[in-house]
């Protein structure tokens, strides 16, 4: 099983992953798992502490003690190292925690927001307007930002997954080995020592919480952000906790030369790794020498770099062997051990599923209750594996309603109530984002647009949203509109909208352009629709359609009489795609009817139409693309084909015509592992296009025309980004820079 393989970490999928990795946590809770194997024997502490990506090595430590046969009795540990310290204590073994090293793809750890396939429509309709995924919340006290820079979403449920197996267990003094988490009281700037009263899974993600990059975590009415701002290597912790002997592993990340300090978030960071290095300072002088400290060599490393885990690893795993003579003082027999490990890790057990009788929600104040039942989808009696409610978590956290979403199982007499508890946006829910796209190169039409979208929702209990968005550019248009379902939770709605829309384009004339032509619509329109769950949206839609153009720079050629009618028409959605940049799996249809009471191009007689598709398959690395549009639409000059992707090569409109069809294949391959160090996902691709535009006042060739390119992409932290150079056969040639998603 490998969750990279899928191209995302669907947190279900990593929950199925953990479970089948989990050990059967059958221990009661009131008296402690392993026993001292010799209550004469001095106690051993393993004390771990963070670093990001760096406290992977921790794997490789614990892979050695393991051959080494080194039992430890206590663990005490900080951020990373509560993870990989929580989790040994829990009962898993080094090789299944390096397994996960393999199998997790980091990258989705940490994304912002769920898996595009469980997202609302709303929210998927959005990346088509290449919207950024970061919001600036508007309260009465100015324009706020998210609390963190990370998504928390899919770490929290990898990390419940990770500490299913002892998920009854309330005080980590009863794990197999006693455990403690580290994290800061961000009120009171305290040391807060997680163990009595708090889960496995609650410890690890509030002992991580990196302030600027993780939002706090609220456990108990206190916020807590990462541990290793008062102790990231908690030695007195764990002589407190009855140790008499310590093997501390610090991997903490090193101040960053003056050099680098170059930015705001190179100097944040900077300041959190001063107040770390201070408080691991005092921990090591706390050492005696009969103490062992084990140092990997990651100085090539930084705490971000998850993607280079399996070397992060074997560090630990040479810095521990160096050091193996000192470490064989603590070892036991293989006797001794054997029993040892089989007290600690019980046997792999299956995600078994559990018979919910109910399901509550807890701390909502804006959002309505009936929405987030509605897409829970969880009937009472069911019985449900830990993968599925993940799922159906990951449902109600892709609405967009929310920071992050988490439950938990409590056991009434009846039997077992699952409690879910939505986070609420910090920000709130009236928020303004950005987005846009550029093109522009060596043979190429530059073209820009800005978008600014504002979205005020939950105006009232069934969920209405206001929307309204501002584009500057290639195209001008100023939107606004209402969606409005029709009960809370409802998959039926209704949308009135208004828009204006300006676009200026070069009309051509034997590939040559003639003129410049300024085209304006201002559009009343209402719609009815109905989602369908996960899969799309069917509408109805009644409106109004002013319409008129004029030519701006050269001879005036057409008519400046402009054009009104009303109109109905149907849309049918399918969107299913995992990414519309990159998709690797998934589905993508959309079909569209109108009818005009009058025509808007007196030489063309048929109602608008048009449809668009894209389907992907994906082996391995490899990724083929299939996509086909077409369009009838009734104006003087409809469609304009030209540009990257679009028959590369030949220039924006040079190609046009009231009717077009485009046919294009991707050939991708995902190539992110010959450039070292970079996280974000990198594509070298070939695209092959043919396509044709008639009728009209002004159309092109007539012929269909054949272009290809290849290009280098990519899924950048800001969108798509491309280097493209392609070729129009018969026709122009270009190279494009471009930012923002194939047209």
């Amino acid at each position: 099983m490998h969750c990279r393989a899928s191209g995302r970490i669907a947190a279900w999928w990593c929950a199925a992953l953990l479970g089948a990795l989990a050990v059967d946590a059958r221990a009661e809770p009131d008296e402690p798992t392993v026993p001292s194997l010799d209550p004469s024997r001095a106690r051993i502490a393993l004390v771990l502490s963070g670093g990001g990506a760096r406290g992977l090595a921790h794997i490789g430590v614990l892979k050695v003690l393991d051959e080494l046969r080194v039992p430890v009795d206590v663990i005490t540990a900080t951020s990373m190292g509560a993870i990989v310290g929580g989790a040994y204590a829990a009962g898993y073994t080094p090789a299944q925690l390096e397994k996960l090293v393999t199998a997790t793809d980091w990258r989705e750890i940490f994304a912002r927001r769920a898996p595009r396939a469980d997202l609302h429509f709303r929210r998927k309709e959005d990346d088509f307007k290449s919207l950024s995924d970061i919001e600036f919340g508007i309260k009465e006290n100015g324009v706020t930002l998210p609390r963190g820079a990370v998504g928390t979403q899919t770490l929290g449920l990898f990390l419940r997954a990770l500490g299913g197996p002892v998920k009854e267990v309330n005080d980590l003094a009863l794990l197999p080995i006693p455990f403690a988490a580290m994290a800061t009281d961000l009120a009171t700037g305290k040391l807060e020592v997680l163990q009595k009263g708090v889960s496995l899974s609650s410890a690890m993600r509030a002992s991580m919480s990196v302030p600027a990059a993780f939002a706090p975590f609220e456990l108990n009415g206190r916020v807590l952000v990462d541990g290793g701002l008062v102790r990231n290597l908690p030695v007195d912790i764990a002589r407190s906790m009855g140790a008499r002997f310590v093997i501390a592993v610090n991997v903490g990340t090193p101040l960053t030369p003056r050099e680098h300090l170059t930015d705001v978030l190179a100097v944040t960071e900077q300041m959190v790794n001063i107040l770390t290095e201070q408080n691991v300072e005092r921990s090591l002088a706390e050492l005696n020498l009969d103490d062992v400290l084990i140092t990997p060599d990651l100085e090539r490393y930084t705490s971000r770099d998850f993607n280079r885990g399996e070397e992060i690893r074997r560090a630990g795993e040479m810095a521990t062997r160096a050091v193996a003579d000192r470490l064989r003082a603590f070892s036991v027999s293989e006797e001794q051990f054997a029993a040892y490990e089989r007290a600690r890790s019980n046997p792999v057990r299956e995600d078994r599923a559990l018979a919910i009788i109910g399901v509550s929600v807890n701390g909502l104040h804006t959002v309505d209750v009936g929405a987030v039942q509605s897409a829970l989808e969880i009937p009472p009696g069911k019985p449900l594996s830990g993968e599925q409610i993940d799922r159906a978590i990951q449902r109600v956290f892709g609405r967009g309603d929310f920071e992050a979403v988490t439950y938990s199982l409590i056991d009434d007499p009846l039997g077992r109530r699952l409690v879910v508890t939505p986070y609420e946006k910090s920000w709130g829910y009236n928020a303004i984002r950005l987005g846009g796209d550029i093109v522009t190169g060596i043979g190429a039409d530059d073209s820009f647009n800005f978008i600014a979208a504002h979205t005020w929702s939950w105006l009232n209990s069934a969920g209405g949203e206001w929307r309204n968005e501002v584009q500057i550019g290639a195209q001008r248009r100023l939107m606004t509109e209402f969606f409005q379902p029709l009960a809370s939770g409802s998959p039926w709605f209704v949308i009135p909208r208004f828009e204006i829309l300006r676009e200026q384009a070069e009309i051509f004339v034997d590939r040559q352009a003639l003129f410049t032509l300024e085209s304006r619509q201002m559009t009343a329109e209402f719609q009815l629709g109905r989602e369908i769950q996960s899969f799309g949206t069917a509408r109805l839609a009644v409106g109004w359609l002013r319409a008129d153009a004029d030519v701006r720079v050269g001879p005036p050629v057409l008519p400046g009489a402009p054009v009104e009618t009303r109109y109905i028409g149907a849309e049918f959605r399918i969107d299913t795609l995992d990414s519309i940049a990159f998709p690797r799996r998934g589905l993508f249809f959309v079909g569209q009817y109108l009818h005009y009471d009058a025509k808007l191009n007196p030489t063309e007689h048929k109602d608008p139409r048009s449809f668009d598709s894209l389907v992907p398959l994906t082996v391995g690395r490899y990724t083929l693309i299939a996509t086909l549009r077409h369009a009838d639409t009734g104006l003087a000059v409809g469609e304009r084909l030209g540009g990257p992707f679009n028959l590369s090569g030949t220039r924006l409109g040079e190609i046009a015509g009231a009717r077009s069809t485009l046919g294009r294949i991707f050939v991708l391959r995902n190539i992110s592992d010959a450039f070292g160090d970079i996280v974000m996902p990198i594509y070298l691709g070939a695209s092959f296009e043919t396509g044709y535009a008639r009728g009209g006042a002004f159309a092109g060739p007539s012929d269909w025309q054949r272009a290809a390119s290849v290009f280098l992409g990519a899924d950048s932290i800001v969108g798509p980004l491309y280097v493209v150079a392609g070729k129009t056969f018969g026709g122009g040639a270009a190279l494009y820079l471009m930012w923002g998603r194939p047209r």
